[in-house]
């Protein structure tokens, strides 16, 4: 397809049209409509990357206070999304229920409902006795206690993210499917163009929102980005036959393990128990880690050993080693912008990053938090620390450097 001069060197350049991508063209085109806007996917048609893979989960009780203010920042985007679009997108609050088979998590849920109390989030402390009365399908006796969020919530990815795409093709952004960025191209320390395997477009301004593979892309100029891609499988199976309809989402943090309802109640989306997986690219099942995976969700809800396992499926996960995101402009490059690193926040938090990025491109700041805490330079002078992490559904020890 020939391509128009405007098209060849358009104002900004976002290479990844997920989810992350399309919030950033929409905010841009949102607050500058005449700009010029290209978006280069590599994948051949929308949502064959990892948005199309994610669960929807929208989550508020995070131990970070970064970001909880990403998804406060999200809040409203999501709340208004159908009347702003006039697209159902089925977003439903249902709520999560995280749940501590330990006193290390149960200690550490109890600080995380302060702090997020404190944020003005709902959150509510459950001890075993309340579990078990509201939530009887849950084993009884392996939980000392949880927490429950009722702002915590579903929508359906894919239909955000056609009607994300929908709205910047409306606002005259440029999508390419199918057109992979392959290398950057500089002039001394300042953005010039991409080359793709369809030739070179040039821009000064160009958004690295590329995922899984933004380390990759960020390497052609030199730039090392502490982003790696790790594999997460999802056992779509049948409902467990006690879990009612509209069910919260439910975390076991000892594990990893959860249970996602689908919007119908008739399926649900299980997994979590893959965190230990060495990084790679490959969506592959691998069936030999079923066993331990099924152990762990009977040993959560007992009536799971009845239900049917449907189907397998593999999605990519990018992840920073503190599981903060990278935004800002890259260090010693004009010009190039990093949305990356979401670690698995990247559907509930891509309102919040295209609305800061458009911000710092257009106007070289934002207002809507402290950048440092998420700028790429930070990797060098320490990781962001907690002393336990709980927003990956799984208890970890925080990287120092």
């Amino acid at each position: 397809m020939d391509m128009s001069s405007k098209q060849l060197n358009p104002d900004i350049i976002i290479i990844g049209a997920g989810i992350i991508g399309l919030s950033i063209a929409y905010h841009l085109l949102e607050a500058a409509p005449k700009l010029s806007v290209t978006l280069l996917e590599k994948e051949k048609m929308l949502g064959g990357g990892s948005t199309g893979k994610g669960t929807g989960s929208i989550r508020y009780q995070l131990s970070s206070p970064q970001l909880r203010r990403l998804s406060l920042l999200s809040r409203d985007f999501f709340l208004k999304f159908e009347s702003t679009f006039d697209a159902p997108i089925w977003y439903l609050e249902k709520g999560c229920l995280m749940l501590a088979a330990d006193e290390g998590s149960w200690n550490h849920l109890q600080l995380t409902t302060e702090q997020v109390v404190a944020d003005g989030i709902p959150m509510e402390l459950l001890k075993q006795e309340e579990l078990l009365k509201n939530f009887p399908y849950l084993h009884s006796s392996r939980f000392l206690g949880g927490t429950l969020c009722p702002w915590d919530a579903y929508a359906d990815p894919y239909a955000v993210l056609a009607a994300l795409y929908a709205a910047v093709r409306r606002k005259g952004a440029t999508v390419h499917f199918g057109r992979e960025a392959t290398k950057l191209i500089l002039n001394g320390d300042t953005i010039k163009g991409v080359e793709t395997g369809q030739g070179t477009i040039w821009s000064p301004l160009i958004v690295n929102a590329a995922g899984p593979y933004a380390a990759q892309l960020a390497a052609t100029v030199g730039i090392t980005l502490p982003v790696q891609p790790f594999r997460r499988q999802v056992y779509v199976c049948t409902n467990p036959k006690d879990v009612p309809p509209a069910t919260p989402l439910i975390v076991d943090l000892s594990t990893g393990f959860y249970l996602h309802q689908e919007a119908s109640a008739r399926t649900v989306l299980l997994g979590g128990t893959d965190k230990d997986t060495w990084p790679g690219f490959e969506e592959v099942v691998d069936k030999s880690v079923a066993e331990d995976f099924f152990l762990a969700a009977t040993e959560t809800i007992p009536s799971t050993i009845d239900i049917k396992w449907l189907r397998t499926y593999t999605g990519i996960c990018e992840q920073t080693p503190d599981f903060h995101p990278i935004i800002g402009e890259a260090p010693g490059l004009k010009g190039f912008f990093l949305a990356n690193g979401l670690s698995g926040h990247g559907f509930m938090h891509a309102p919040a990053v295209g609305r800061i990025v458009a911000d710092l491109i257009l106007n070289g700041k934002t207002e809507q938090i402290d950048i440092n805490l998420f700028h790429p330079d930070r990797f060098a002078k320490g990781y962001l620390t907690e002393p336990i992490l709980l927003d990956n559904y799984s208890v970890k020890d925080a990287v120092r450097t």
